[in-house]
């Protein structure tokens, strides 16, 4: 249910917009801009993802300049890389009192809705945002990800193919549309899609681990634990916080009747993850079939206190954002 905060902040900020328009119309002046070169440490923080320091040098220059649209508007994206989407909206909102915000700043906005879960406003601002902009790649892998969450898969796969013909080698776009191939049962191209996105980063220092996890879960699932444990450890080595990536480990050690390490994998996703149901009922079946049975007897009742609660709704996949 949305709550009223929530609803102040999208009735706000849609306002905001519409009084700024026509502001910027009448005024015979301009809002207080920060000069660009005073906003560069800002930037070399952000692209270096100092954003603590990035929020203070900020709230510093908001004491110099409180109606520059430029700060507001870059403290809600610093808000939104420290995960903190309500705050972000909220500086969003006071930037667009003061301009009208481009599609880079639609974005934002947008981005806050989807880590908030809110996707109808998230598609909203996207579907803005690719009409201010169409050549932005970033707001059509957006869409699609918001129109995937939506489960409107036509217009997702419509948005990532968009993505891909304006950056031919965007990486995430790719497996997104792997993961529509699949959703849709062309698993073919799903792998194809996946094995596209691993190529497209062997040039690249670090790599973005879900091509890996993707395609190591499409070949465990068709029963070919073998080809899929690289892939996997590969997912594990690029992105060692993902409770997903060790579950999807011990589900292939286990198929294997390798126990002992599959037991292991599970109590370092359990580390990451220790309220998952699945997760516990996944350890006491591996230590039941390794014959540890009041091991086993502790998972499942650990499974049972848990079932219901939010736990339940399956492991969780950190996917990197944005």
């Amino acid at each position: 249910m949305e709550t009223l905060g929530h609803m102040n902040f999208r009735v706000n900020f849609a306002l905001n917009i519409l009084v700024v328009v026509a502001w910027c119309a009448t005024s015979p002046y301009i809002q207080a801009q920060a000069p660009e070169a005073s906003l560069i440490a800002v930037r070399q923080s952000i692209n270096q993802r100092e954003f603590s320091t990035a929020e203070t040098l900020l709230r510093s220059e908001l004491e110099r300049l409180p109606t520059s649209p430029d700060v507001h508007f870059l403290l809600g994206l610093v808000l939104f890389y420290e995960r903190r989407p309500s705050d972000s909206l909220a500086e969003y909102t006071l930037g667009a009192r003061f301009r009208t915000p481009g599609a880079d700043e639609l974005v934002g906005v947008a981005s806050d809705y989807i880590l908030m879960k809110d996707y109808d406003d998230a598609e909203r601002w996207l579907t803005q945002a690719t009409e201010l902009a169409p050549q932005m790649a970033k707001a059509w892998y957006l869409l699609g990800r918001t129109q995937f969450n939506e489960n409107r898969v036509e217009g997702a796969e419509i948005s990532f193919l968009t993505c891909l013909r304006i950056d031919a080698h965007n990486v995430k776009a790719e497996y997104n549309l792997g993961l529509i191939f699949e959703k849709t049962q062309r698993l073919d191209q799903a792998q194809e899609a996946y094995e596209k996105a691993i190529k497209w980063q062997e040039t690249i220092g670090i790599k973005d681990p879900q091509p890996f996890l993707d395609l190591g879960m499409l070949l465990r699932q068709q029963g070919h634990v073998g080809q899929a444990l690289p892939y996997l450890l590969a997912a594990k080595e690029a992105g060692p916080r993902n409770p997903m990536t060790f579950a999807e480990i011990a589900l292939s050690y286990e198929q294997l009747g390798r126990f002992d390490e599959a037991i292991t994998e599970l109590n370092q996703a359990l580390l990451l993850s220790p309220d998952t149901e699945a997760l516990h009922f996944f350890l006491g079946r591996v230590y039941r079939r390794a014959g540890r049975v009041e091991e086993a007897k502790g998972e499942f009742a650990e499974a049972a206190n848990l079932s219901g609660a939010k736990s339940n709704e399956g492991v969780p996949n950190e996917e990197l954002f944005p």
